[in-house]
């Protein structure tokens, strides 16, 4: 599990430098991220498939 943390802890730092954001950027990013997932699985589910 410490090697899993590790890599994404990696993944992150990599992303941060070759996008030149900041912490506070970073956060932007999850949030955005997090919302487009949410409203991607509310079109096929409640839309596409009507459940």
């Amino acid at each position: 599990m410490k090697d899993l943390i590790q890599a994404h802890k990696k993944l992150i730092k990599t992303v941060k430098k070759q996008m030149g954001f900041s912490d506070y950027g970073m956060y932007w990013l999850a949030f955005l991220e997090g919302g487009l997932t949410i409203w991607l699985l509310d079109r096929i589910f409640f839309h596409w498939l009507k459940f």
